[in-house]
């Protein structure tokens, strides 16, 4: 065979014109294009010449391609033969891997890049350029050997061998000769560069020294049955480059060197480096597989289809959303697995629109409904997916849930609407709740000109009690006031609860059944709690005007993620009725201010109920529909702090003795906070500002009549408060005793009072035994 011999390609393929695009792809002049419409006509042409390479289309009529590459397979001369199969249908693995199986060296997708296809065949036809070089040679010293053999044995070797190693020494492959026990004989300058070996060195090396041993261990009882039976024997194999001892990946083919007898005598090697090309595909694998897992993993959904508009991938995200899995969903309709509602953008879009080809827009709202009927919130957008040209090939839908920020929005607005009923009721608190502590003060000096029994007494009763409710209602509004605290201790959640439900209950038409399932511990203003408990029991009780049950349990969960909450561990209280339920539409609006449906009512149960969790860092939901009853849960933070030990509190006493000095910038609340506790037996100084206060309290000092109490109204207009008062007065004197008292009850001052110096605080309006107690709780020693 003439060494300038055009190599042939076999193309196979039923349709002319593929026949005939892939001869004008590989036209080359060392080429010579054989083509074949079907696999009986391929199997005649395999039987007439030598090819290279078959390209073999999978789906002809007749012997498809699986069928011809079997019997190519089946005979000797041309099992070797490099097969790549070119499909545009058998694109799933199971077709791959029985082509593979076959004895395939690729297997090519159409459409295919041209610049990849023409790579590959060069590399083969190279391979067999190559093969057939050596072949010619070897045949060429056999002629030789036997026209010289006349001629003096010693100089027709000698000129031999050196025309076999020039020749040897040309090929850009490493080439060797092996014995039987596989050591090295002869190896060409190529090789001896590569192993890093000179003629001495090299002798007595063996090939498995070079190879690497995981490629010697996986390989070796494919090399053992060649080795046995004599025959060639292609692998691709790590060998170990000398001069930096790094395994470099090669493709090794080795054919048997027989005697006159026909016995093996010894092996023919050649490898070609394939490591670069290796590492190039390693590469490209990798990053598909890295896309492949990084689409799996991102936490939007991601949906890809075909210019015709059907599904081509799901990831795990839209499997989760959708429903539907990524096997169920391809090739169906998108807009079967993508159900949306109200969203005529994306009717649009996946019709291949103005939208799409035009790249696509911003991220859009919708609903979507999964396969089991769930609706999500999502935000989705649709780009076109081109191709080198610029063509649209199909499109990708990305979409992400949304849910959790929509009810994280909508928590925002009812904050957001709970902070402005909280500027309005901070204003007017501080003038309402001195009106009502003057009213109550007067209401309790009268009472103690009265006697119970008497009619008048009664009346202050009545009105002392329409003054407290007064007080509940302010209360309830001052809970929404931005910038207020609750005065947090460690309390026992299960007894504060149990008390508040049965407390509230009481003398109604309810039955109220409480569970504490666990004892938790949180931190928490144990009267804001109990408010909270008595308005879910009451909005209960009102909602069951005939009367029914209500459950209250208590129970410790953990939350790791949703509503906002930090991970960890929290109290879970859970109150549930049998009442009439709630609207889907009234279900939305129940936590907001002054919103009611009853009859008698004000609106902020519930909004201050909302409020008040909030400022505990917790959260309090609502599940209900009409006819069902209503479950209100809520979630507070558990604490790891101990409860406080009991401290016995001051008794009520009637008489009092010491100094004590009242600083507030009402007169009329200075004049009846002095009448009382001159009543009670104390000497009461007076001060309408801090000034004024820390003038008479060092006047007193001096005087040696020092006051045992001072009571500091937090907030002076125009004048020195209680805050600045109490840090200069305790300069003076660090045993001060200073009651800090304001209108503004939900100043943070009030809820950390210790931290800025004070004894003790009384929020305004204040019963005059309330105000008793804490003033003897402070004199007491």
């Amino acid at each position: 065979m003439d060494g300038d011999e055009k190599i042939k390609i076999l193309v196979v393929d039923d349709c002319p014109e593929n026949v005939t695009a892939l001869s004008e792809t590989l036209n080359d002049p060392n080429y010579e294009i054989i083509t074949a419409l079907s696999g009986e006509q391929a199997l005649k042409e395999v039987l007439c010449a030598e090819f290279a390479v078959i390209l073999l289309d999978i789906q002809m009529p007749g012997l498809d391609g699986f069928e011809t590459a079997s019997l190519i397979r089946k005979r000797r001369k041309s099992r070797s033969i490099p097969i790549i199969f070119v499909t545009a249908i058998n694109k799933e693995d199971r077709y791959v891997y029985k082509g593979y199986a076959l004895g395939a060296v690729d297997y090519l997708f159409k459409p295919f890049d041209i610049d990849i296809l023409r790579s590959k065949v060069a590399v083969f036809a190279d391979l067999f350029r190559k093969n057939r070089q050596i072949k010619a040679q070897a045949r060429l010293i056999q002629e030789s050997e036997r026209r010289e053999r006349a001629r003096q044995v010693a100089e027709v070797q000698r000129r031999g061998e050196r025309r076999y190693q020039n020749l040897a020494d040309l090929v850009p492959q490493l080439v060797w000769i092996i014995t039987r026990d596989l050591r090295f004989e002869y190896v060409n300058q190529r090789a001896l560069t590569y192993f890093h070996l000179d003629g001495e060195s090299m002798a007595g090396l063996i090939l498995e020294e070079v190879v690497h041993r995981d490629d010697l261990d996986s390989r070796k009882n494919v090399w053992r049955e060649a080795l046995l039976a004599g025959a060639e024997l292609s692998m691709e194999l790590r060998l170990r480059r000398g001069r930096d001892k790094a395994f470099r990946w090669h493709l090794v083919h080795i054919q048997p060197e027989h005697d006159a007898r026909g016995r093996v005598r010894a092996w023919l090697g050649v490898a070609t480096d394939i490591d670069d090309q290796r590492r190039v595909a390693e590469a490209l694998a990798a990053e598909k597989e890295r896309l492949s897992v990084t689409l799996r993993s991102i936490g939007d959904g991601v949906i890809t289809t075909d210019t015709g508009g059907h599904v081509v991938l799901l990831n795990r995200a839209a499997e989760q959303l959708t429903g539907w899995t990524q096997e169920e969903a391809v090739g169906r309709p998108l807009a079967e697995v993508f159900v949306v509602r109200e969203a005529p953008f994306f009717r649009e879009a996946v019709n291949l629109g103005s939208t799409v080809a035009a790249g696509g827009g911003p991220d859009r709202q919708a609903v979507l409904i999964g396969r089991d009927a769930r609706e999500w919130a999502v935000a989705t957008g649709i780009t076109p997916i081109r191709d080198a040209k610029g063509q649209v090939q199909g499109t990708a839908v990305v979409f992400r849930d949304v849910t959790d920020a929509q009810r994280l929005e909508e928590e925002r607005q009812k904050a957001s609407k709970l902070e402005s009923v909280g500027l309005l009721a901070g204003a007017i608190a501080h003038d309402f709740n001195n009106i009502l502590t003057a009213i109550m003060g007067n209401i309790s000096l009268a009472k103690l000109y009265t006697s119970a029994g008497e009619q008048v007494f009664d009346r202050l009763e009545e009105a002392e009690r329409a003054a407290l409710w007064a007080k509940d209602l302010t209360q309830q509004l001052l809970t929404f006031s931005k910038g207020g605290a609750p005065v947090k201790r460690p309390i026992e959640i299960g007894s504060v609860v149990r008390d508040s439900a049965e407390f509230a209950s009481r003398g109604s038409n309810i039955l109220c059944d409480v569970s504490v399932n666990a004892q938790v511990v949180v931190e928490a203003d144990e009267g804001q709690i109990r408010q909270v408990v008595h308005n879910l029991v009451l909005n209960a009780q009102q909602a069951m005007p005939e009367g029914g049950r209500v459950w209250v349990s208590i129970d410790e969960v953990r939350c790791t993620d949703g509503h906002g909450l930090m991970p960890g561990r929290y109290a879970e209280v859970v109150c549930r009725d049998e009442g009439m339920g709630i609207s889907k539409e009234n279900l939305a609006r129940i936590f907001d201010p002054y919103f009611t449906t009853k009859l008698k009512g004000s609106g902020l149960g519930l909004a201050t109920s909302y409020s008040i969790v909030r400022k505990h860092n917790g959260v309090i939901t609502v599940e209900s529909e009409p006819g069902q009853g209503a479950v209100f849960r809520i979630l507070l933070p558990a604490s790891d702090m101990g409860l406080p030990s009991s401290v016995s509190t001051v008794g009520r006493v009637r008489h009092g003795h010491g100094r004590i000095l009242i600083m507030d910038d009402e007169s009329f609340i200075r004049d009846i906070l002095g009448r009382l506790f001159t009543h009670f037996g104390y000497e009461v100084g007076y001060a309408k500002d801090g000034a004024e206060a820390l003038a008479a309290y060092k006047g007193a000092v001096q005087e040696h009549r020092p006051y045992h109490v001072v009571i500091m109204d937090l907030v002076i207009p125009g004048g020195m408060g209680g805050r600045e008062a109490v840090r200069k007065l305790l300069e003076f004197d660090p045993k001060a005793k200073v009651i800090v008292s304001s209108g503004y009850s939900n100043d943070p001052i009030m809820a950390n009072y210790r931290h800025y110096g004070f004894c003790e605080a009384v929020s305004k309006p204040y019963r005059n035994e309330e105000l008793r107690t804490v003033v003897q709780k402070v004199l007491a020693p």
